[in-house]
């Protein structure tokens, strides 16, 4: 009964804290799924749901396992009950307190990350996938639709131009007989072909042809340039299939022949070209056909619509029937084995299923996968009558360029989800490490005092239990320790006073050594500002003596006075160089040209240049706009970026500067633009190993220097309020390209 009255309130309690938790992780859960996943998709919401599951169970269970275990511990009034000799609760037991504590963190972590990781790895891959396939579906489509309504097109002027009026009068003339008015009538007619034929270079030929079949007047396009054939040059095509087929047609409907290899004079004109037919007749009165409009359309004409295409990409045209009309693609070998002339059909490329959903029609494109490339097609309806004539538009997109950013992207996953991993790790055996070393300092204390060190005192502020084990530990050691005090106090306090001696013996030569330490670097500082400075102050004075020299040409003073400039920002930078994390912070900033700046270090590097066999050239816009900064600055920026070119570029290299100002940044009133300024070599480059690193101060790959050059080239540009990028390609050259915001000019209300 006893036993009853102490398990009935502990199961109840059990169940309210599980109840309470698992209530409250459901409720965090929602306000997440409410707040900040709005815009995801349901089956990101059904995985999280599934997660949410698990994570809940797991935690219940193991509070229910917490709770259980506390419980049977009050049941057995503190004694534990040892478990069967082969149960798993005793091979429990044997196992370190450290590995018990921290395999269930690390699980508990490790597993909804890689449960996680994997579904986010496989909903990216199926999007990037996706998102390619339906890229390539549009594109197939759009230059379908590309070439369908161009020959639409051609079917609407082919109606236009068969009911003109001077074609109707020709028609009329020759329903009469009159020579004379046919030539007049025919004359008027050629004129509106060449007017109808402005800008249609596609139409190669345009002919009207009488009942009988002869040529009345044609048009030839030949080299961009319409021309109306002699009549002594017509022929008689009565015997043409396009001109029979024409001819048995009901009045108003259109003719589309097939495409085929054009034939003249009994030959297939060279080199041999596939050619389009669209025929009409041509109505006189009463609705009686007196005779027929033909357009000729050459085939590379379609095929040019479909162009461009990206590298690698290649396109076919495929009749209905499967028969390739035409090739577009880089391969010249390919486009002779896909050629109208060869006559080539696809069973020879691809299987029948294959074949049945490239020819299937379809509005928004078919896509069949094939051992190299997504190949995706579209149908082409030739005939506005007649809906089931069509062509089929291939486009083959190679497979490479499309799953390498989804390996990327797969691989950039793998390597997030296994630094996660290897963080849960880390911080599971850490939580345990900080759970466990207490209990570790308390059995190493316990050896200790076994082996007679009663000087062993624990500091040990967990606030649980075990902080409280530590406090008894340490007043039994007391205890213990009080009773041989008087046989080893005078050993103690001399064993006190020598430490203490001691110690204060180390601080005094831990000073000492920072002291000389100190001191040295002051005579180093010194003595570079004495030995640099004091020269560079002798140097001016002697240039600005020079400079008083009135015998000078203009050219003279002019570089006397660069020399001066540079020699004051040398002076500068020497007094900057111990502070470089604050450079520029005392310098008062003004309205500095870049202009005037760039043509000041070119003048005063351009001689050097030219003896290492470089060229300099400047390309600076006239409308780049002042910036607000540092002028000495700026200048050092520039040269620095110009040296470092020299020294990556070999003889008779040249390194171009360009400055200019980009278009104004959208926004706001008042919004600012941005100048641009980039140093251009053609050097050895930067290998990509490196890149990274030449911004750190004091690397460089030079036999001579100090590695601080583009460490201050970035401090110039970040105190300026800029940016500044390198893009460097080995054995190609590199592209310096800094920025800075132009300055607002604020309008003045008068």
């Amino acid at each position: 009964m006893e036993s009853n009255r102490i398990q009935q309130p502990n199961l109840l309690r059990m169940f309210l804290v599980c109840f309470l938790v698992v209530s409250a992780l459901f409720f965090i859960y929602e306000v997440v799924e409410r707040t900040w996943l709005k815009g995801v998709g349901t089956e990101v919401i059904h995985a999280l749901h599934i997660i949410r599951g698990f994570s809940a169970a797991a935690i219940a269970s193991l509070l229910a396992t917490l709770l259980l275990l506390r419980q049977t511990h009050d049941i057995a009034s503190d004694v534990l009950l040892s478990p069967p000799e082969r149960s798993w609760k005793r091979r429990l037991q044997h196992v370190r307190l450290r590995t018990k504590i921290v395999s269930p963190l690390v699980a508990l972590a490790i597993i909804p990350a890689i449960t996680i990781g994997i579904f986010t790895i496989s909903r990216m891959q199926n999007s990037l996938r996706e998102g390619a396939i339906q890229r390539v579906e549009f594109d197939t489509v759009s230059k379908a639709r590309a070439v369908e309504e161009f020959l639409n097109v051609v079917q609407q002027d082919l109606r236009f131009l068969s009911q003109i009026k001077e074609l109707q009068e020709l028609v009329t003339a020759e329903t009469v007989g009159s020579s004379e008015l046919i030539e007049a009538f025919r004359e008027k007619v050629a004129d509106e072909f060449l007017i109808f034929s402005q800008g249609k270079r596609a139409y190669y030929q345009v002919r009207y042809l009488n009942s009988a079949g002869y040529e009345i007047v044609r048009l030839n396009v030949e080299n961009g340039l319409p021309k109306i054939v002699p009549y002594g040059q017509l022929q008689d095509k009565s015997n043409r299939y396009y001109v029979k087929a024409t001819l048995a047609m009901e009045p108003g409907q259109i003719y589309v022949s097939p495409m085929d290899l054009n034939i003249e004079h009994g030959k297939v004109e060279l080199p041999p070209l596939g050619v389009v037919r669209y025929a009409i007749q041509v109505l006189g009165e009463k609705g009686v056909g007196r005779g027929l409009l033909i357009i000729n359309i050459y085939a590379h004409h379609l095929l040019s619509i479909i162009e461009p295409i990206a590298p690698g990409v290649e396109a076919w045209l495929v009749d209905q029937d499967g028969t390739y009309l035409g090739y577009v693609g880089e391969s010249k070998e390919r486009r002779n084995i896909f050629s109208l002339e060869k006559q080539r059909q696809l069973s020879k490329d691809y299987t029948p299923e294959q074949i049945r959903t490239i020819l299937a029609h379809s509005d928004s494109g078919q896509l069949v996968k094939t051992g190299r490339d997504f190949l995706s097609s579209a149908s082409i309806s030739i005939d506005q009558q007649d809906s089931q004539r069509r062509w089929t538009l291939m486009i083959g997109h190679p497979k490479a360029p499309i799953e390498q950013p989804i390996h990327h992207l797969t691989t950039f996953l793998l390597v997030v989800m296994t630094f996660v991993i290897a963080i849960a790790a880390i911080l599971g055996m850490l939580i345990g490490d900080y759970l466990v070393r207490p209990i570790v300092r308390l059995q190493h204390a316990t050896r200790d005092i076994a082996a007679g060190d009663l000087e062993k005192h624990l500091n040990i502020t967990t606030g649980d239990e075990i902080e409280k084990l530590a406090d008894d530990f340490n007043t039994m050691t007391r205890h213990l320790r009080q009773a041989r005090e008087h046989l080893s106090a005078w050993n103690l306090e001399l064993k006190h006073e020598v430490e203490r001696q001691t110690e204060m013996l180390h601080h005094l030569q831990s000073g000492m050594a920072r002291a000389d330490k100190l001191a040295s670097i002051g005579q180093i500082t010194a003595g570079v500002m004495h030995e640099v400075g004091n020269p560079l102050a002798a140097i001016k004075t002697k240039i600005q003596v020079a400079g008083e020299d009135k015998g000078l040409c203009k050219e003279c003073h002019g570089l006397l006075t660069e020399i001066i400039r540079e020699v004051d920002r040398l002076a500068a930078f020497l007094h900057s160089f111990s502070r470089l994390a604050r450079l520029g912070g005392a310098q008062i900033k003004e309205n500095v040209s870049l202009a005037e700046v760039t043509q000041s270090v070119v003048t005063l590097v351009s001689a050097d240049l030219r003896k290492k066999g470089l060229i300099l050239r400047c390309e600076v816009a006239k409308d780049t706009p002042n910036v607000h900064g540092v002028a000495d600055q700026i200048r050092q920026l520039l040269m620095n970026l110009i040296l470092n070119a020299a020294d990556a570029s070999g003889s008779g290299g040249e390194i171009v500067v360009k400055i200019h100002r980009l278009a104004l940044v959208p926004g706001t009133a008042g919004a600012s633009g941005i100048v641009r300024l980039e140093v251009i070599d053609k050097g050895e480059g930067i290998s990509p190993d490196i890149l990274d690193k030449i911004w750190d101060p004091f690397f460089t790959t030079k036999h001579e220097g100090t590695g601080l050059g583009l460490a201050i080239c970035r401090k110039i540009v970040q105190d300026h309020g800029g940016t500044i990028r390198i893009d460097s390609e080995p054995g190609k050259g590199t592209v310096v390209t800094v920025t800075f915001p132009e300055i607002i000019q604020k309008s003045v209300a008068v």
